[in-house]
């Protein structure tokens, strides 16, 4: 079944106890963008790891509009994420103030170049911003999001550690005094960081050179400050919604660990879009796929996958190095 037809289907069937809440949240038209279509039987529903059971879409927005800032994390590639994330947008605006949609594909340094694209068409907002130069998806998936965010009076804002800044944090010669602000002085824990080093040399299919591991621990780290300290500066008129890669939204050690420091009072729950897995029914067991003893999300989205290479395959072919 398809995203859109499924969130057709399940705001339909709201349990009366919500019936009030849900008057006050009115459906947004859903996205055009395609979806993906799934038979896993998890697949278009969501989870609430707190309450061990499944809600409806109208359930959600509930949760996440009492929240300053709401997480929204993405596998890049996954069209029904982009199309669930500009849902979940509109649906806010429409529960409550204007949302401001923070991006990590838009660097903190180039927020005046965002400001001015933002003055010509939306269409064209991917080619001004250099969005898949930059190495994105294209952006017509994410599109709908802005625009779900912009018809509502909200704002956009680039959330990510400028790209001037990386080579120096992965090398570990940053300016004490940004290696201060972003908690780079703060060793992680042992296992904390462990189990980061494996994540990058997954994602990286083994061929990153083991002596650079610490240097993109330390980058992974930064990024995940960098994208705390906007959800952080501009929280207070509405709330910030932030698109990010589901890595960066898990509540025990991504942005709204970094979060909880830097603005203790301030709320934000997340939304891990997760892709089923062949053979995984129980929903609980996503936790083991992000190396956690629990689920860490507010709430878990199911989605279909899409047909894709191998990643691993294309980076060998890119670097030459043989399968």
């Amino acid at each position: 079944m398809s995203v859109r037809r499924l969130l057709a289907v399940l705001l339909l069937l709201v349990p009366p106890m919500f019936a009030s809440a849900c008057a006050e949240l009115p459906s947004p038209p859903l996205p055009p963008v395609p979806a993906l279509a799934s038979s896993h039987p998890l697949a278009g529903r969501i989870w609430a790891p707190a309450d061990g059971r499944f809600v409806t879409p109208a359930e959600a927005v509930a949760l996440l509009a009492g929240a300053g800032a709401v997480g929204l994390g993405e596998t890049h590639d996954n069209p029904d994420h982009h199309a669930l994330q500009a849902w979940l947008v509109a649906a806010l605006a429409a529960a409550g103030p204007a949302p401001t949609v923070a991006f990590e594909m838009i660097d903190q340094d180039r927020q005046g170049a965002l400001d001015a694209a933002r003055a010509g068409p939306l269409d064209q907002f991917g080619a001004a911003m250099a969005w898949e130069a930059r190495g994105w998806p294209a952006w017509r998936l994410y599109q709908p999001i802005a625009a779900a965010a912009l018809a509502a009076g909200g704002r956009l804002a680039g959330a990510n550690l400028p790209a001037a800044l990386t080579r120096p944090v992965a090398r570990g010669t940053a300016p004490a005094e940004l290696i201060a602000r972003l908690g780079l002085d703060q060793p992680l824990p042992e296992a904390e960081q462990a189990d980061l080093a494996e994540e990058i040399r997954a994602s990286h299919c083994g061929l990153m050179p083991e002596a650079a591991i610490p240097g993109m621990v330390r980058v992974q780290q930064a990024r995940d400050a960098s994208m705390a300290e906007t959800v952080a500066a501009l929280a207070g008129t509405g709330p910030v919604v932030l698109i990010a890669g589901a890595g960066h939204v898990r509540a025990d050690r991504g942005v709204p660990a970094r979060l909880r420091r830097l603005a203790p009072g301030l709320v934000m729950r997340t939304v891990g879009l997760v892709e089923v897995a062949e053979g995984e029914t129980d929903p609980a067991a996503v936790a083991a796929r992000f190396h956690a003893a629990t689920v860490p999300f507010d709430l878990v989205w199911f989605t279909g996958r899409p047909e894709r290479e191998d990643p691993c395959a294309a980076l060998r072919r890119r670097q030459g190095a043989t399968p």
